[in-house]
C-alpha cells in the first residue's frame, strides 16, 4: 500500500477504504510519513486540511 492510493482514497470520499490501507500501511508508521508527504505537496491550508481530515475520519470509523 502507497500514501498516493490511501490519500486517493480520501480525496474521493472512500474513508472506509482507507481506514483499511491506513491499517494495511501500518497505523504507527503512517501518520508522519501522510504529513511529510502532504507537506511535499502544498503548503499551509492543504496539508492541514487534509491531515485533519484523515484523522478525524480514522478515528470515527474505529470508534463506531
Amino acid at each position: 500500500m502507497t500514501i498516493e492510493i490511501i490519500h486517493e482514497s480520501l480525496a474521493n470520499g472512500q474513508r472506509q477504504q482507507m481506514v483499511s490501507q491506513i491499517e494495511e500501511y501500518g497505523l504507527y508508521d503512517f501518520w508522519s510519513d501522510y504529513h511529510y508527504y502532504l507537506s511535499s505537496l502544498f503548503s499551509g491550508y492543504g496539508v492541514d486540511s487534509y491531515f485533519s481530515d484523515a484523522t478525524i475520519s480514522y478515528f470515527r470509523i474505529k470508534n463506531r
